[in-house]
């Protein structure tokens, strides 16, 4: 008997105002046994991430939705993210009813033009994270 599928509500927040004219929540149904760095490439498929000009967007890949739980760092100047976890880790490690309170969620964070580096850092060493506007 395989498990069944595990539903994410994807979304991500906005870049501008022009940005909220339409939602950018999706729905994406995963295998349990999908690798976590293949479920980030999905739901950005699902939940396209704006690209800015200047090309210096960064993100937070949170897995609760409100900025308790981040597990990564997307950029838009990087062809992959930076996780926090093994890449290889499974959808059912992170998204199981054992861990984590329902709907199972897959949140992008814009963090502005902040050097993703630098947050990625932060993140990995539990540090404060640099300024969303500089500074």
């Amino acid at each position: 008997m395989t498990d069944a599928p595990i539903d994410l509500a994807i979304d991500r927040d906005s870049v501008c105002a022009g940005d909220d004219c339409q939602s950018h929540a999706a729905r994406l149904s995963v295998p349990p046994e999908m690798p976590l760095h293949e479920v980030i490439e999905l739901a950005q498929r699902a939940c396209p991430l704006a690209r800015i000009a200047g090309g210096q967007a960064t993100w937070l890949v949170d897995t609760q939705g409100c900025g308790e739980a981040c597990i990564g760092v997307v950029a838009q100047q990087w062809a992959t993210p930076k996780l926090l976890l093994d890449p290889a880790t499974l959808a059912r490690e992170i998204w199981s009813s054992e861990n984590g309170a329902r709907p199972f969620v897959l949140y992008f964070r814009y963090w502005c033009q902040a050097d993703p580096e630098a947050v990625f850092e932060a993140l990995k060493s539990g540090g404060e994270l640099p300024p969303r506007y500089g500074g």
